[in-house]
């Protein structure tokens, strides 16, 4: 229903100054926020701005925390192990992980350990390749392939393995070795013979404790460990092993 002002009504409200009369253009809006006092000011502020201005903390606060996150060092692989023939959950390899960083002491913020299983022969060939794996733990059968082509240490060829020397002979891992040459003159490198009938303790057996089964939940039966002879980090695979193996 529509109002009808008298003329004595509008010619009333026209001389008002009162804001609600008022009409508004930025001049005046900008003198009346101006103007603005005490909590009617910060009313004005929560109302109109505040929004806005969290927003704009939580934007800044989240780009903060994204540039450091890449541009912050990441800590250095100390150890690599892989896991080859074992079906291991990958929250068993983090955990594994953490048991032996404890283990080696090693300073979190900047050296790690890292467990992995591999997914095929080439992609395990590349990592020890390009240094990539510095143990390997296998089954017999599949260790046996890489330790005949030369692919670990074994005590003859560092001082730092000659605890190998100690352990049991039922926990040695004995091979056969098949120089480049022979596996050159071979049509197939499985038809490959190896060079005399001389055996190289490669590696060793995991059996000597439950470790491999409870720590790390693997479900081999005889787990076979050996340390790659491109590793360039020694010193931390004989720790891993010496404590696997209770040394």
């Amino acid at each position: 229903m529509a109002i009808n002002f008298s003329k004595e009504d509008k010619e009333k409200m026209e001389n008002d100054k009162s804001e609600i009369y008022t009409k508004r253009t930025d001049e005046s809006y900008a003198e009346y926020v101006k103007n603005l006092k005490g909590r009617k000011k910060a009313q004005y502020f929560a109302d109109y701005y505040l929004k806005f201005v969290i927003a704009a903390v939580i934007v800044t606060v989240g780009i903060i925390y994204f540039v450091r996150d890449i541009t912050a060092p990441k800590p250095e692989i100390v150890l690599s192990i892989a896991i080859e023939g074992d079906s291991i959950d990958d929250a068993n390899f983090a955990k594994f992980a953490e048991i032996i960083e404890d283990e080696l002491n090693l300073d979190t913020e900047h050296e790690r350990v890292d467990v992995f299983s591999t997914i095929s022969d080439i992609q395990l060939q590349t990592l020890l390749y390009t240094s990539q794996a510095d143990v390997v733990i296998s089954t017999e059968e599949k260790f046996q392939k890489w330790a005949e082509t030369g692919y670990f240490l074994e005590p003859g060829s560092t001082e730092e393995l000659s605890f190998y020397n100690g352990l049991p002979e039922d926990q040695k891992y004995y091979s056969q070795y098949i120089s480049s040459e022979g596996l050159y003159n071979s049509e197939q490198i499985k038809d490959a013979e190896p060079d005399g009938t001389t055996l190289y303790n490669y590696g060793i057996y995991l059996t000597g404790t439950d470790k491999y089964a409870k720590e790390l939940g693997g479900l081999m039966e005889s787990p076979v460990a050996g340390i790659s002879v491109s590793s360039g980090n020694i010193g931390y695979a004989v720790a891993f092993l010496k404590y696997m193996t209770n040394r």
